[in-house]
């Protein structure tokens, strides 16, 4: 395919990396998710062999030559330092031992003999959102992110970027205190988080704060339930599916899980006042129907002043699969627009 140049993006997970090409007229090349196994249970050797693969797949799906490749945006699940370093105490998909205070963006580098730039799955989210958004008016623009998983990732944009702060630790939305009076039932216990904090957004809205605090309360509630003779491990991760189906217990679980995001907005209302508020994680790719309750349930309790509510939008995080390797492909490109790369035709 002919080219002038590209950026490759990396989405590193916890089973698999999905990757992309965007070219220099801001046109992706895939249209659809291109995936290998992300090998990181096997350590970082392993996993960074396999992210060479990913380049390797989505150049030979597009035809692009690797000439052509000015650098690679990738992002990783957390925790890591804002340089792709990943926490001394190593982190959840990154069990192994090697991992430790691993570099994962200067081994990749390395391996590639390119530039590679990286975010963390959130933020890596939230700039694809912003620019699917906002287009050419990204720079002019700000929005925050909040994605709901394993636990509460997202990312705040400012003029077209990533806010990582002094230690890479900005927009870490998931460690938020919120208010919680009006938000707990009767006699529920303070949600504790596995950062040790107890009451941020994460020990409310997401799959570790059902399992650990929302669903034991609810099933007590509840006596006889189904889930309640299940392993919490594997009822939490069903309560989604009853919730769709109308499930009492499991609306109701969910309902805290939108007060808290709403909660969690609000804040981000009166100190970022940002052009857009997204949402993503697995509630968008949820039964419709559903998800369009809940989209409802976080939007009814974000409170916005009424000049607020006529500047800004609450929206949904498009194309959720693909908005990581998407996000660090952007991430790439606006680097490149900022070192003044020399940018010119490629060598075929």
């Amino acid at each position: 395919m002919p080219v002038d140049w590209v950026v490759i993006g990396l989405d590193n997970g916890g089973t698999t990396n999905n990757g992309t090409i965007l070219d220099s007229s801001g046109r992706f090349l895939l249209d659809r998710m291109a995936e290998v196994p992300s090998d990181v249970r096997d350590g970082p050797d392993k996993a960074i062999r396999s992210l060479v693969l990913s380049v390797e797949q989505v150049l030979g799906l597009t035809g692009v030559p690797i000439t052509a490749v000015r650098a690679v945006g990738l992002d990783t699940p957390g925790p890591a330092s804002g340089e792709g370093v990943i926490s001394s105490k190593g982190a959840t998909n990154f069990g192994h031992a090697g991992w430790r205070g691993f570099d994962i963006r200067a081994a990749l580098a390395d391996r590639l003999g390119l530039p590679v730039i990286y975010n963390n799955d959130g933020n890596a989210a939230a700039l694809y959102a912003h620019h699917v958004r906002f287009g050419a008016e990204s720079e002019r623009r700000s929005s925050v992110a909040a994605i709901v998983g394993t636990g509460l990732g997202g990312g705040i944009i400012h003029a077209g970027h990533v806010i990582k702060g002094t230690a890479g630790m900005a927009g870490e939305l998931g460690h938020v205190p919120i208010p919680l009076d009006g938000l707990l039932g009767e006699g529920q216990p303070m949600p504790g988080c596995n950062c040790g904090q107890t009451g941020d957004a994460e020990s409310v809205a997401s799959l570790t704060g059902i399992q650990n605090n929302l669903l034991p309360y609810w099933l007590s509630r509840y006596e006889g339930h189904e889930l309640g003779s299940m392993p919490l491990s594997v009822a939490a991760k069903l309560v989604r599916k009853y919730a769709e189906d109308g499930d009492e217990m499991a609306l109701a679980i969910f309902r805290q899980q939108a007060l808290a995001i709403g909660r969690l907005f609000t804040i981000a209302a009166n100190f970022l006042d940002p052009d857009a508020y997204f949402l993503g994680g697995g509630v968008v790719e949820a039964a419709s129907h559903f998800r369009d309750w809940y989209f409802a349930e976080v939007r009814a309790h974000t409170m916005l002043r009424e000049e607020q509510a006529r500047a800004a939008e609450i929206s949904l995080v498009p194309d959720l699969d693909m908005a990581g390797a998407r996000g660090s492909a952007y991430a790439a490109r606006d680097w490149l627009v900022a070192m003044g790369q020399p940018v010119g035709p490629a060598v075929r």
